[in-house]
């Protein structure tokens, strides 16, 4: 029977730093989340193919604090386990300060809910569990580090052994070890997350060392800038129930050498090799490839759809590929019969500071996103809309806003004020967040009325660089009126971040706010729909 032909990423957009376990004949995954809350999305596979995400490690704000936590920072690689019944999931906790504190979480079950965490050290990142086939547990983290961990899973042992600290590229991280017909590996991703990044591997009789390096270093790496796939690093092997071995890894599309890579690093699947001299070859020795083979028995396509999300908003509880950047406000937010309402509570969306801004992933170059809302307003300046979102230093607005008197987030102008006094009802402006700085780019009455409903449309083309919109005014999604108006998309891409690192690709969502010491009205988000553009 012919083989069934996949194209990589297997999970497209902004799913960096994967680390599966296999349990039977099911995969879960974790990825970074960085200042998203819930934090550390868990996916669930029957073929490391087809992903769907089940629930959150951290959904709880004692479990970890992220309120105020800056752009890139928060929940970094995080590595799942399993071991005597329960789902261990490590967490990398970086928090501004320089250093990094790795948290450890547990369940029964891999969608949660999962225990507070317990703190286990301190300065290394990317900590990930091994367990050996004689019960003793370590704790491996960047830099080639190994500690015994307890048993029970919640403190270490005696003292930390650098046992290899790489091949002498930049950050040796994504430390993950493997134990093969008496070997121990240890893989690790070297070079840095950008162009050069790369995956290596030394194996020992011990788990203590000594370290041989393997000859066919690096067993992965893009050598070719005009290739598709780029970026290769940070993965882990498994091995499925038919004996073959895989390695989920991220990487990067770039829109053309060198360049941007508006999706952020995703999720990639190369097969694996064994020499005869006992090391593991990935891709096309040492290639990334593009197309993926499986059997059709093999495949299970149980998973998210990615090429279209409806939803209605209308269940008890948020479809968990929704996140919030940061904290959402306390009282924020409820689910009901009117659907999910976002209380026009008073914050900065360009500071670091608890939000209403519900975002999940872009997951292809070009794509719509729209929703339905109806507004609820009790104060001028009450604003709710759909978004484009980055972080603090870049944010594309589509909104609907309560009359033209004082702007949320600009200094008080009376005279601005006192000339926009009858300026009353509800108006459409599309705003521009960049480096600290608001720009209004479009505004115009809407023929509509408090409770009415409106929708509103965002469409996003990466390759073209362009970012238009679109209102219907009613619940009819048929009857678009478009915006005489378009934005590069490129200012929102990760590579063009004023800072030395930017971690997080652009999310797509909805959001509300108010202005502070007024009353607070509401929006009422009936639908929310991103699909695949042609």
């Amino acid at each position: 029977m012919d083989k069934m032909v996949f194209t990589n990423p297997v999970l497209p957009g902004d799913y960096p730093d994967p680390s599966v376990v296999r349990v039977g004949e099911d995969y879960y995954m974790v990825c970074s989340t960085f200042q998203y809350f819930p934090a550390v999305n868990v996916l669930h596979s029957r073929d490391l193919v087809h992903w769907k995400t089940i629930g959150h490690v951290i959904e709880r704000q004692e479990q970890l604090d992220l309120t105020d936590m800056p752009d890139s920072f928060g929940v970094y690689a995080p590595d799942i386990s399993y071991y005597e019944g329960k789902f261990w999931v490590v967490v990398p906790y970086y928090h501004g300060q320089p250093r990094c504190t790795n948290i450890v979480y547990w369940s029964e079950r891999p969608e949660g809910p999962y225990s507070d965490g317990v703190a286990l050290n301190h300065h290394f990142i990317d900590p990930s569990i091994f367990n050996d086939d004689d019960g003793k547990r370590y704790l491996a983290c960047g830099g080639g580090w190994v500690q015994e961990l307890a048993a029970d899973g919640t403190h270490l042992l005696g003292e930390a052994k650098q046992v290899w600290p790489g091949t002498g590229g930049a950050a040796p991280e994504a430390p993950h070890l493997l134990k093969k017909d008496g070997w121990y590996y240890l893989i690790l991703a070297e070079g840095g997350t950008f162009f050069d990044h790369m995956v290596t591997v030394a194996r020992s009789r011990s788990v203590w060392g000594p370290y041989e390096e393997c000859p066919y270093n690096p067993i992965l790496k893009q050598q070719d800038p005009e290739k598709r796939i780029q970026k290769t690093g940070h993965g882990k092997l498994i091995q499925d129930p038919q004996g073959r071995w895989w390695f989920p890894h991220l990487g990067g599309r770039p829109l053309k050498p060198n360049g941007s890579t508006p999706l952020g690093r995703e999720t990639f699947l190369q097969p694996v090799e064994w020499t005869e001299d006992g090391w593991p070859i990935i891709g096309d020795h040492g290639t990334p490839v593009e197309i993926i083979h499986l059997h059709p028995e093999e495949v299970s396509a149980v998973a998210d759809d990615i090429h279209s999300f409806v939803d209605r908003l209308d269940r008890n509880k948020l479809n968990p590929t929704w996140e919030w950047v940061r904290l959402p406000v306390s009282d924020g937010y409820q689910l009901g019969i009117d659907g999910l309402v976002l209380q026009c509570k008073p914050y900065l969306l360009n500071t670091p500071q608890p939000t209403l801004m519900l975002t999940r992933r872009w997951q292809h170059e070009a794509f719509q996103a729209e929703t339905e809302l109806r507004f609820f307003t009790r104060s001028r300046g009450e604003e709710a809309g759909i978004l484009l979102y980055r972080d603090t230093d870049a944010i594309l607005i589509l909104s609907v806003r309560n009359g033209l008197g004082q702007t949320t987030g600009l200094p008080f102008d009376v005279k601005r004020l006192h000339e926009n006094q009858e300026l009353e009802g509800l108006y459409l402006q599309v705003d521009r967040y960049e480096h600290g700085k608001r720009r209004m780019l479009l505004q115009q009455k809407l023929p509509i009325g408090e409770g009415d409903s409106v929708r509103l449309r965002l469409s996003v083309d990466v390759r073209a660089d362009v970012c238009t919109f679109a209102y219907a005014a009613g619940a009819v999604s048929s009857d678009y009126t478009p915006l005489d108006l378009t934005v590069e998309a490129s200012y929102l891409f990760p590579e063009k971040a004023h800072r030395f690192l930017c971690f997080t690709a652009p999310r797509v969502g909805i959001y509300a706010r108010g202005v502070l010491g007024l009353e607070q009205g509401y929006a009422a988000f009936r639908e929310f729909v991103y699909t695949k553009a042609d």
